[in-house]
């Protein structure tokens, strides 16, 4: 019902904007200025990731700055970038040789010291990073080795931290950071990498302009003269300038309204993967006595009543991956060969709720993210279905949010990952599973393996690690892994733009169709 309705919307939308210009989207396309204009709903407050690990910044992020270690955008394997080469010279220590000849958009040249300069600050709490202590509180010490070499100490191994290296932690240069300080990267960020942030207006329009010096690495020297990337938040305007020719992409638009778009002349819809995931919680360990989540059984009934293909297919998109794990099948040790799962039975639902003791019936409450109530209503119907009345309460994501972080949750459903760094399973384990208030199990077995492969160097034994916690919190139906998201990108015909390994585009890889 919803794309039907969103498809009659933008049909209307995109028949004006044709009207008003006579003109398809490949007639009014960006090569004739050389500028790729793209289209986001979202503004970001910081251009780096050092600062934010957003999505929008992940957008700006990877133009303007290059990381020691590039994850490539086609296969997600690890190549050199500011680092010509790094070595592991043991569990804790990497030890890193540095790409000569390079230089940042402001002409200082790249060396360790703005290595170990940028390190420093990661390690400097009074910095107050989004997520400091959990990103970058793992390292212990950076030293320059010589003029193109540094040394990288971590506290306790960590098999992730290549992951972190080749997203997160993009290099700044010392003297320019240190004159204006860190914040200084917020608005006017000074990077190495293929484009130079040329204009910004906070929360509107940022342009940016090819690097010309670029070093071309791992990947290649941009092609297109500029990006302006504007903050559009209506879909419908997005189409309807996508259509008039005033936009050539239009990014992180929700598979289901990308979908709308199929068939019209002059645009391309591409989908990709994605690592966002989204799972239902089921607080297993808090609330009074008589908490009916308590009782597995009633926590089975439930995986065991609702139809997540339905839920997928229908309410997310056809491409949208029905998940088996607490994790979503991008990640690295995403394990699901011998892990238990619940396909959809609604009578063993109804015998296993009998078994329970509520023949009669229970009642339950869920709350979610408002942009999450077609799918909480679907859940709900499911649910009546087999004779669990739940109540359902939504909220905007810092209100849910902060409800859910604060223990409240009896039932929610929680969406969660994205980018470079959610490349790993323990991203998706992290949180969830570690005694924590967003931990609604509480399963000292589960922290126990997970905290084991966190810190292990050895793939076999983190493959195992992980297939015991996956299996047990199945088993005890902790959480139901419900679906992952899909990254959609829309754009001209004019554009040339691969869906990358996952949801983690590089702008800079784009160009015009036929150059």
């Amino acid at each position: 019902m919803r794309s039907m309705a969103l498809r009659a919307v933008f049909v209307l939308a995109a028949s004006a904007a044709i009207h008003l210009t006579s003109f398809s989207a490949s007639a009014l396309a960006g090569p004739s200025d050389d500028t790729l204009r793209v289209l986001i709903t979202r503004e970001t407050d910081f251009i780096d990731p050092i600062h934010t690990n957003s999505t929008e910044t992940d957008l700006f992020g990877v133009l303007v700055y290059d990381t020691l270690i590039h994850a490539d955008r086609a296969t997600g394997e690890h190549k050199p970038s500011l680092a010509a080469k790094w070595t592991w010279i043991d569990d804790r220590t990497i030890d890193f040789e540095l790409r000569e000849g390079v230089t940042f958009h402001n002409g200082e040249p790249l060396d360790s010291a703005d290595v170990v300069y940028t390190f420093k600050m990661l390690m400097d709490k009074n910095n107050k990073f989004r997520q400091q202590e959990n990103d970058f509180g793992n390292i212990a010490s950076a030293e320059a080795t010589g003029d193109y070499s540094v040394r990288v100490t971590l506290r306790e191994p960590d098999p992730t931290f290549e992951n972190m290296l080749a997203s997160r932690i993009v290099i700044w240069p010392n003297e320019y950071t240190s004159e204006h300080g860190h914040m200084i990267h917020a608005t006017k960020p000074v990077g190495t990498g293929p484009y130079a942030l040329e204009s910004l207006q906070q929360g509107s329009e940022y342009v940016l302009k090819k690097n010309e010096n670029y070093f071309a690495g791992p990947r290649p020297a941009p092609t297109i003269g500029h990006i302006q990337v504007r903050v559009i938040p209506e879909v419908q305007t997005q189409i309807a300038e996508l259509m008039a020719g005033a936009a050539d992409m239009v990014l992180f638009m929700s598979a289901a309204d990308a979908a709308a778009l199929q068939g019209f002349p002059g645009v391309k819809v591409a989908t990709g993967p994605a690592t966002r995931m989204f799972f239902l919680s089921m607080n297993a360990a808090g609330g009074s006595e008589d908490n009916p989540l308590r009782n597995v059984d009633v926590r089975r009934a439930i995986s065991y009543a609702i139809n997540r293909q339905e839920i997928a297919t229908n309410l997310i998109s056809p491409d949208a991956p029905v998940l088996h794990s607490h994790c979503n099948p991008t990640q690295a040790f995403c394990i699901t060969d011998g892990v238990p799962g619940y396909e959809f039975n609604p009578e063993k639902a109804r015998a296993l709720l009998q078994e329970a003791g509520y023949a009669d019936g229970v009642q339950l409450a869920m709350m979610a993210e408002v942009s999450l109530r077609p799918v909480a209503e679907a859940i709900q119907g499911y649910l009546a279905n087999v004779g669990i009345t739940m109540s359902l309460d939504t909220y905007p994501l810092p209100a849910w949010r902060e409800k859910y972080i604060g223990g409240e949750s009896q039932m929610s459903i929680v969406g969660w990952g994205g980018g470079a760094t959610a490349a790993d399973a323990s991203y998706s384990l992290g949180i969830f599973f570690n005694q924590s208030s967003t931990d609604y199990a509480k399963d000292p077995q589960v922290t126990e393996w997970n905290e084991q492969a966190i810190h292990s160097m050895d793939p076999a034994k983190r493959e195992e690690l992980y297939r015991q916690s996956f299996s047990r919190i199945n088993e005890q139906a902790y959480t139901l892994p419900l679906y992952g998201s899909v990254a959609t990108y829309i754009s001209a015909e004019t554009v040339e733009f691969e869906p990358p390994f996952m949801d983690f585009p590089d702008l800079s890889l784009a160009g015009w169709a036929g150059n």
